[in-house]
């Protein structure tokens, strides 16, 4: 599942009901049978909420017993029995709590080969975007499976496990005029009485449940020409094939680099990519041979393929197809590690994007990752990356930074020290140890390291304990130059946690002269410098690939910045690196400051960015009597920048342009206290209002935004109207954002109304909208009460876990009473639901940390923003 949603995807089961001992059951399922193969039946219309059908699973009885155990959720059973050595045995069926069903017969059973056969009901989702689940696009109902991670024990009773690898032979009973596709190809449709047909599909290769994957509808089929001899195709609700033509054309030039990189054909039979109307917590979902994609990944109407669009289209892309190879080809045996899965996509399918698409730049996204990742894993409250999967909890907090991002980071830092064709050679040796099979992360790492054993050894470090290593460097000139070195653990302020952790960490440092390398394995060591005499400056990371944080004497990090010649990756790390230093009180706040002002008119884009992100950090600091200051800052350092862009794409302009322009419009009209953008995004957005025609897409988010600053009711009116009107996604989107934007107190609580209203879905509103009302300290407190008062009524619009996640969606708070209204609001709550009670520890962590920061340094920004008035 792609990483591309930088909200983290919670779990989608209720937490187990007690069984009659009062303990919970356990997650996973007994070692009684072992399933060899599904035969799985179904019988829907997508326009009805129930589903029917059978399923035959053979099976290995492994130890005789007179009950088995298989995953259910939601269903009704109406007969069990199974078939062995000539005899058929039925069962009486028990449902022992939300997942596991319980199958008892009259005695044990008999070792060896059988047939387990199972009719049952169910029914078809409509809120949840999980299960088997129904979505109406354009008047037409359609029906899609999402079954990762726990989703198909929704649809039908099974062995939900990742670790059960077997072929499945698929039928699906419809309505004759719609379209059905799944993993493999059709082999046959037969008439069937009603208005029906039953569609057969061939036997798959060996995979787990979670990768099955189907779809029913009035699909419009888009052909994308064929990769060697796989065909690609492009599924789209009625009307609108011709919106997939970008993701036609560049596909199959993403399958073509992974092919090269394993070594190996793409492994199925065909590749179909499904396009999903609206999803939640998800953007696109790896299916063997059907990949399923939101509608706004994929489709882009004529003027909404945007620089943005075709980013993220690519970058999910190679992310969910690296995945045919690593972790459908060869899967994870257990959910403990998903990080491989995951971390291994991520960092695989950035590399193949920067292939790709050279001209993006795309070589710096590991230093996003490391970025994301480093927020989350300062918190005493993160978890390891390859972390313990025992209960539905463990589960429902694994799909975050720290399995997607962290690892992704990580799996870099080791591939620059390994050397990449090392490092590729240790990844097409695991693929072919372990094909069509599962494996796990000592699996991985055995095949990685078979050249270099100690790689495996200090890899763990990273995989198998928490956060992140603070490497204090000094440099000693008393004879030979040499790099005195010592390490724990990186801490913010007001952080309780331990700081005496202790890495293998993977040093590369760069001086005038070249190139120095030393795996710190020890709390301190040293690194004897390549220069004759005392180097003008060290680059603890080079490259800045490493995941640590290096932590230089008074006034180095400034010199390097200033004389070292770093490279783009190397300004990134750097740049965030003096952000964090300031929350753990290694650097002065005017330091960084000062960095980021030099490099605000970096040619870079992605360093521009940068710089402006550690402005962005100050607003906690920010307080009424220091505002002038700080718009005078951010005029300072990007005024002339976001006047130069202006609203207004002009012809023939880079995507970087239209990309700078998104960033830093908005910070400069806002907290920069720009009069002339607002009052031109206002006019321009009346303008739209009337046409859709007079602003480009890649501008419309931010200029509706901006717009909304000052907007009166009757703009929010208008805005309101329009998304109710519009049957395009990604402007409502826009809109909603927007609405979430308006200052004006009776107007931002207003919009809050449109969270409970059944006119807008909440599945699109509530993502853009939270997004801005949480950036803002007013309007995010607003949100709050709100969310209080109508709790009920709001988690009842949302997914059956989505309320566990509300406590993100305010996470800049920065005060104790904001806290202390988190733990009243959210704190009686989490518990039931699925990584609720994660959520809410790790966002009042964030908060706290935040208030200890703020309270370290508003008057360190005071004086600075004195000074350079």
């Amino acid at each position: 599942m792609n990483r591309l949603i930088r909200l983290v995807v919670l779990g989608l089961l209720a937490l187990p009901a007690l069984a009659g001992s009062g303990k919970p059951e356990p997650m996973r399922l007994p070692d009684v049978a072992t399933p060899l193969a599904y035969r799985l039946s179904l019988e829907f219309d997508p326009a009805k909420p129930r589903h029917r059908g059978d399923v035959a699973i053979d099976v290995e009885v492994r130890q005789p017993s007179a009950t088995l155990r298989l995953n259910a959720t939601d269903l009704a059973i109406r007969s069990a029995l199974l078939e062995a050595g000539g005899r058929t045995l039925p069962a009486q069926t028990r449902q022992l709590d939300d997942d596991l069903l319980e199958l008892r017969f009259a005695e044990p059973l008999p070792t060896g080969r059988g047939t387990l056969k199972l009719r049952f009901e169910g029914k078809l989702q409509d809120k949840d975007v999980y299960g088997l689940f129904r979505q109406k696009e354009g008047g037409d109902w359609y029906a899609f499976t999402q079954f990762e991670s726990t989703g198909a024990r929704m649809a039908f009773p099974g062995f939900d496990e990742p670790g059960w690898k077997v072929p499945w032979t698929l039928s699906l009973t419809v309505p004759a005029k719609l379209t059905a596709v799944a993993n493999t190809p059709v082999e046959h449709e037969t008439p069937q009485a009603g208005g029906k047909k039953r569609v057969d599909f061939k036997t798959s290769q060996p995979m787990p449940s979670y990768l099955l994957a189907f779809g029913v509808g009035p699909f419009d089929v888009l052909d994308g020409g064929r990769v060697g001899n796989t065909a690609l195709r492009y599924i789209t609700p009625r009307g609108r094939a011709a919106e997939a033509q970008f993701a036609a054309g560049i596909t199959p030039r993403i399958v073509e680099r992974l092919e090269a990189y394993f070594g190996m054909p793409y492994p199925y039979e065909k590749l179909d990519s499904l396009v999903l109307p609206v999803t939640v917590n998800f953007g696109a979902m790896e299916n063997a041979g059907l990949i399923t994609y939101a509608s706004n990944l994929i489709m882009a109407k004529p003027g909404e393929e945007t620089g943005k669009f075709r980013r993220d289209y690519v970058a999910v892309a190679a992310h969910e197809l690296s995945h045919q190879w690593f972790g459908n080809y060869v899967t994870m045996a257990w959910w403990d590690d998903l990080w491989l899965n995951e971390a291994f996509a991520s960092w695989m399918g950035d590399k193949i994007t920067d292939q790709t698409m050279p001209e993006w730049g795309w070589d710096s996204s590991v230093l996003n990752a490391r970025r994301e990742a480093m927020w989350i894993d300062r918190l005493q409250s993160t978890r390891r990356i390859h972390q313990p999967v025992l209960v539905n909890h463990d589960l429902g907090g694994a799909f975050d930074h720290i399995t997607y991002q962290k690892g992704q980071a990580v799996l870099a830092m080791f591939e620059t020290w390994l050397g990449p064709e090392r490092f590729r050679a240790g990844v097409r040796r695991y693929m072919a140890r372990h094909a069509w099979g599962n494996a796990t992360g000592d699996d991985f790492l055995a095949a990685l390291g078979a050249e270099e054993p100690a790689l495996a050894v200090a890899f763990r470090t990273f995989t198998e304990q928490i956060g992140i290593p603070r490497v204090a460097v000094e440099l000693s000139c008393a004879g030979k130059p040499t790099l005195k070195l010592s390490q724990s653990r990186f801490l913010p302020r007001g952080s309780t946690a331990p700081a005496d952790a202790r890495w293998q960490v993977p040093l590369s440092v760069r001086t005038p002269a070249g190139t120095a390398r030393l795996l710190l394995t020890d709390r301190t060591g040293e690194l004897a410098l390549p220069d004759a005499s005392c180097p003008a400056w060290v680059q603890a990371n080079a490259g800045g690939s490493g995941y640590y944080r290096p932590v230089y004497a008074p006034g180095q990090l400034q010199r390097l910045m200033r004389d070292g010649k770093p490279t783009v990756n190397e300004i990134l790390a750097g740049l965030d690196d003096a952000a964090a230093l300031t929350e753990s009180g290694d650097l002065p706040l005017a330091d960084a400051l000062a960095l980021a002002e030099q490099y605000a008119g970096h040619p870079r884009r992605e360093v521009v960015e940068a710089a402006a992100e550690i402005l962005l950090r100050l607003r906690p600091l920010v307080t009424p009597e220091l505002r002038p200051g700080y718009a005078m800052l951010w005029q300072r350092a990007f005024g002339r920048q976001a006047h130069a862009l202006g609203w207004a794409v002009q012809p023939g302009e880079s995507d970087d342009a239209r990309l700078l322009r998104v960033r830093l419009l908005e910070p400069v009209a806002e907290h920069g206290g720009d009069i002339q953008l607002r009052e031109e995004a206002r006019r321009l957005t009346r303008t739209w209002l009337k046409s859709r025609r007079t602003i480009d897409a890649s501008v419309r988010p931010v200029m509706l935004r901006v717009a909304a600053l000052d907007g009166d009711r009757k703009l929010f009116e208008a805005m309101r109207d329009a998304a109710r009107r519009s049957d395009n996604r990604q402007e409502r989107t826009d809109l909603y954002g927007a609405l979430g934007n308006f200052r004006a107190p009776k107007l931002a609580e207003a919009a809050r109304g449109l969270l409970l209203d059944p006119a807008h879905d909440i599945r699109e509103v509530r993502r853009p909208f939270m997004r801005s009302q949480n950036a803002n300290e007013a309007l995010r407190q607003g949100s709050l009460r709100f969310i209080e008062t109508h709790y009920d009524a709001l988690a009842g619009r949302l997914d059956r876990n989505g309320p566990g996640g509300l406590p993100r969606d305010l996470d800049r708070a920065c005060s104790r009473d904001e806290a202390d209204a988190f733990e009243r609001v959210f704190g009686p709550r989490a518990d039931r639901y699925e990584g609720g009670p994660k959520t809410l520890t790790q966002t009042l962590e964030t908060v706290r940390l935040c208030v200890a920061w703020r309270e370290a340094q508003t008057a360190a920004l005071a004086e600075y923003l004195g000074a350079r008035r």
